[in-house]
């Protein structure tokens, strides 16, 4: 009987440590690292380019490119989005430069919208503001969607990033650059692609 109560004791001790652990790492905090995978597929709503209005596994299709993904967290569409879009799509699109990304996602993540499938009407008011502050023709190396927490749990997003920004190579983070809200604006954004876009050595 006594070994049966100590027996009991030690599982309840290791629940409430593992307990404790997962509790140490929130939710809302980056946990991948630089040269490590991305930690699965999501399934954004494509806002723009021949599959939108469709959820999509976009970086299913990448693995083995040079890509560019970000994170934009907020309410709002930043005001100087559209036109560092368009600067990050010529970029893209004019560079011949072997190892530099030939394309680019750009995943907005609304805290307003829980469920970007069954929060539809929610979900289709932010697609149109994104809609008004992108030009189409002049984003066709960028892919833009809305997703919602819950689907990129995996990722576990910081709760002081207001933009994530990664480069990617077979589906492996090379870089990645957190922009806190001091940082998210049009001159922080355009330096940290600067940065992202530069060419590794040996490239």
């Amino acid at each position: 009987m006594r070994v049966l109560s100590s027996f009991l004791l030690l599982l309840l001790f290791y629940q409430l440590l593992n307990a404790s652990q997962e509790k140490a790492v929130p939710a809302t905090e980056v946990v991948f690292k630089e040269g490590e995978i991305l930690p699965g597929p999501f399934y954004p709503f494509v806002v723009n380019g021949p599959r939108k209005d469709r959820l999509r596994a976009l970086i299913n299709e990448k693995p083995d490119k040079t890509f560019i993904l970000m994170f934009f967290q907020g309410t709002t569409v930043p005001e100087y989005l559209g036109k560092s879009l368009e600067e990050l799509n010529a970029n893209i699109k004019g560079s011949k430069s072997k190892g530099f990304p030939t394309s680019a996602m750009a995943i907005f993540v609304n805290p307003d919208i829980k469920n970007v499938v069954k929060d539809d009407e929610k979900r289709n008011e932010f697609v149109k503001a994104i809609r008004s502050s992108i030009a189409e023709e002049k984003s066709d190396f960028i892919e833009v969607g809305v997703d919602d927490l819950e689907d990129l749990k995996n990722y576990k997003l910081g709760q002081a990033t207001t933009v994530l920004m990664l480069r990617c190579e077979n589906l492996k983070v090379i870089k990645m650059l957190n922009l806190d809200a001091t940082n998210a604006n049009a001159d922080g954004f355009s330096k940290a692609l600067d940065q992202l876009l530069e060419l590794p050595k040996g490239k």
